[in-house]
């Protein structure tokens, strides 16, 4: 399963990905494609997402059962978690959060 979440992007890049995932609700589409499919859909959703904002989820063996990116993201940052991929709200208890646990926000934001 595939879960493709998109703010502040292009009409047409909704279009586009409505032929290959179901739009759920604005913004947000699923669907059930190859990994390589997936990986087309992120790079075409990449490059014209233009200032917008894009999380892709996926199913994926192992823990913690799923993988997760994002594009784009001004507020949040994508960090892993002793292995948990999760999405971190940019803040001062994120900021203090960061140093207490030694943590370092991914510089390529894909965590598997």
């Amino acid at each position: 399963m595939l879960t493709m979440i998109l703010e502040a992007v292009p009409p047409s890049l909704r279009g586009e990905l409505s032929r290959w995932l179901t739009p759920v609700c604005v913004g947000v589409y699923v669907g059930k494609v190859s990994s390589l499919v997936r990986d087309k859909l992120w790079e075409l959703a990449v490059a014209k997402a233009g200032t917008g904002q894009i999380i892709q989820a996926w199913d994926q063996p192992g823990e913690p059962g799923y993988g997760l990116r994002a594009h784009g993201l001004t507020r949040s940052t994508l960090i892993d978690l002793e292995g948990l991929p999760m999405i971190a709200v940019r803040d001062a208890a994120w900021e203090k959060s960061m140093e207490r646990f030694h943590l370092v926000p991914e510089t390529h934001a894909r965590i598997q």
